[in-house]
């Protein structure tokens, strides 16, 4: 008998028990006759087999459900999450039940993701240390043919774990709801304006031209520094994957009550498998991660962090190319 079973079993008796106690004092007050007392107490005889069967029948299955979510817990804490208790029951243990694995799942997901952040950032770290390191032997070794060359490519890569740094660093605050935004009027125009001239070096190279659209000034509440990053990282994806002599147009206008930002490349656009996920933290459209295209694959996360944050949406627009449009409240 499992413990369930007995201490179901130990209620059902005590309150016979109690049931027997009531009759004896009824017996002695007078309020039954010796004959009915006798009948009584014989009758609580099939009673008490009858509460010990069914104390059994009802604990059995109950020990059993509880016994398969103690397993399945067991699992979860060697490492297994792929357990699940396996409880289907229209009661408050089947409720339990389903609210564990529930949490077994949120689990395996929140696992996934942090293999897959450990995996990313170790992989964007290695190609600039790796780099750092030749530099730094070369020099030592007197084997660099110009070291001011080499001190110039260090200092990118320093730049480049630096840029990783600050947005492992705002991530993280975006993740935990601790990013404080100071807000004030703000010129959407001239924001982005001042972004792609922040990028037009990059653009230059790439022999991309950077193009500004917009009817009139849209004006908006919000934290200019932050909505910057938005507008780089955006315009940065777009000119990263635009070929080259095409154009990366910035499109600013008013849309109800809402303020409208577009950025549309000529490139190939965002793959259709890649569409769903295009927003997740440490996710790219390309698979073979470089420092070169991008940093961890967090340039769409922070985006879509930074706008949730102002109470605004950012999505993918229908192509040709590579849209995405943020909307903000006016």
């Amino acid at each position: 008998m499992s413990r369930l079973g007995r201490r179901f079993l130990g209620a059902n008796l005590v309150v016979l028990g109690v049931a027997m106690l009531m009759i004896a004092i009824a017996a002695q007050t007078m309020f039954i006759s010796g004959h009915d007392q006798e009948f009584l107490m014989w009758a609580l005889i099939p009673a008490v087999l009858a509460a010990t069967v069914v104390a059994l029948l009802l604990a059995r299955p109950v020990a059993r459900d509880a016994n398969r979510i103690c397993d399945a817990a067991m699992r979860v804490a060697t490492g297994d999450l792929t357990a699940r208790s396996g409880v289907r029951r229209q009661d408050e243990l089947g409720d339990a039940a389903a609210m564990f694995d529930v949490m077994v799942v949120r689990l395996d997901v929140v696992e996934k993701e942090r293999a897959l952040m450990l995996s990313s950032i170790s992989h964007d770290l290695r190609t600039p240390l790796a780099a750092l390191r030749a530099a730094v032997e070369a020099i030592r070794d007197g084997v660099a043919p110009d070291p001011d060359m080499y001190l110039v490519g260090m200092e990118r890569q320093v730049r480049a774990l630096s840029s990783l740094v600050d947005d492992l660093q705002l991530h993280s605050r975006l993740v935990s709801g601790t990013l404080e935004l100071d807000r004030g009027a703000l010129d959407l125009m001239e924001l982005a304006d001042e972004a792609m001239e922040t990028l037009r070096p990059l653009a230059e190279i790439r022999d991309v031209k950077l193009l500004l659209e917009a009817g009139a000034r849209v004006t908006i509440d919000a934290d200019g520094s932050q909505l910057a990053r938005v507008v780089r990282n955006l315009l940065d994806n777009a000119i990263r994957h635009a070929p080259a002599d095409s154009v990366v147009l910035v499109q600013i206008a008013r849309d109800g009550e809402d303020a409208l930002l577009r950025v549309i490349d000529e490139g190939a656009g965002f793959p259709a498998d890649f569409r769903s996920r295009a927003f997740e933290p440490f996710t790219r459209a390309d698979e073979a991660r470089d420092v070169r295209t991008g940093t961890a694959g967090l340039g769409l996360s922070i985006a879509r962090g930074i706008v949730t944050a102002h109470r605004g949406t950012v999505g993918l627009g229908d192509g040709p190319g590579g849209v995405v449009e943020v909307r903000l409240p006016l």
